[in-house]
């Protein structure tokens, strides 16, 4: 599934930070809409979650785990495939 980097600010921010803004920068998005692209290709939630792991001290800060945000990530995605 190709995301374009619109779509991909509306997953994150559905999936894990509606008070993301693009103030956030280009380069973070860019990077970010990578990373996005990996969890909704990965075989399972498991490897999604081992994409985005790294972002382990922003879970832990929200009471969240890599897991929890890569199934709410790959819902997202696959809800506006289905819907748009």
């Amino acid at each position: 599934m190709a995301i374009e980097l619109d779509a991909a600010k509306a997953i994150y921010r559905q999936a894990v930070d509606p008070s993301a803004s693009d103030s956030e920068g280009s380069a973070w998005w860019h990077e970010v809409a990578g990373e996005l692209r990996s969890v909704v290709a990965a075989r399972s939630l498991d490897d999604a979650a081992e994409v985005i792991q790294w972002w382990h001290h922003d879970w832990t800060a929200v009471s969240d785990t890599p897991r929890g945000a890569a199934k709410r990530i790959r819902e997202a995605a696959r809800a506006m495939r289905l819907n748009g």
